[in-house]
């Protein structure tokens, strides 16, 4: 079984002697404090100009020689983000570890730093001082909040209808579908926007470290639903506090 801390020691050198790299810094649970045996590598690689294709030209010949690829996904351009984004399923590596590699350059503000949304990163190398972890700024912050509530009531109503509908008809297959539909495009946006508004769109992810600890209790048990009564007796604890939570964000954002 090949070393996630060799993988990491071997590519931080490749990159620092690679004269279009200047900056390397990782991510994700290494960023947040949660780094452990099943994390994968989050990887944001910084070039001068655009060296895209160079460095992940470089990075397909490193893994191929020294490790074998596995699988290997490259997102379509343009990306949410505006960085190119390629994933990497390493032979003979832990079941759940991957690469998770971006390449950014210089020039693009959005380098995935703010510490409010991705935590404190962990700098591999930065040779220009390209690195700035600032949070999110209060415009942003304001343009992320009020798209996610927007999107989130837009069609709730079919939302609703739909889930009351499959409950009505005791249909448990469509009666779970739209339950958890509603769950991740209803009530968590608005859940993450009045207690992580930084993270408006991250949807499930982390809320058991960043939601109050009766929430998380209550979503947790949302979540466990062996049947169409069980669905039943959640939505009417559930639909209220949608409902509150619209009325008090709505008043907030969408003035």
């Amino acid at each position: 079984m090949n070393s996630v801390l060799e993988l990491k020691a071997e590519l931080k050198n490749l990159l620092m002697n690679e004269k279009d790299v200047l900056a390397a810094w990782e991510g994700g649970s290494a960023a947040t404090g949660y780094l452990d045996e099943y994390s994968d590598l989050d990887l944001v690689i910084v070039t001068e100009e655009d060296c895209t294709e160079q460095v992940f030209s470089l990075l397909d010949s490193y893994f191929s020689q020294r490790y074998g690829i596995e699988r290997s996904f490259r997102l379509p351009e343009p990306t949410w983000h505006g960085m190119s984004q390629c994933f990497y399923l390493l032979k003979d590596f832990p079941a759940c570890f991957y690469c998770d590699i971006a390449v950014v350059a210089k020039a693009n503000p959005n380098k995935l730093t703010e510490p409010d949304r991705h935590g404190n990163a962990v700098v591999w190398f930065d040779q220009q001082s390209v690195f700035a972890a600032e949070p999110t700024s209060e415009e942003k912050r304001m343009e992320l909040v009020t798209r996610v509530l927007k999107s989130a009531t837009a069609l709730d109503f079919l939302m609703l209808a739909e889930l009351q509908k499959s409950l009505l008809r005791n249909n448990w297959p469509a009666a779970l579908m739209n339950w958890h539909g509603f769950l991740n495009r209803c009530l968590l946006p608005l859940l993450n926007i009045r207690h992580r508004p930084a993270k408006a769109d991250f949807g499930i992810r982390y809320m058991e470290r960043e939601y109050p600890p009766d929430m998380v209790s209550r979503l947790e048990n949302y979540l466990r639903c062996a049947s169409v009564d069980d669905i039943s007796r959640h939505w009417a604890t559930a639909l209220p506090l949608y409902q509150e939570l619209k009325t008090e964000l709505s008043a907030l954002y969408l003035k």
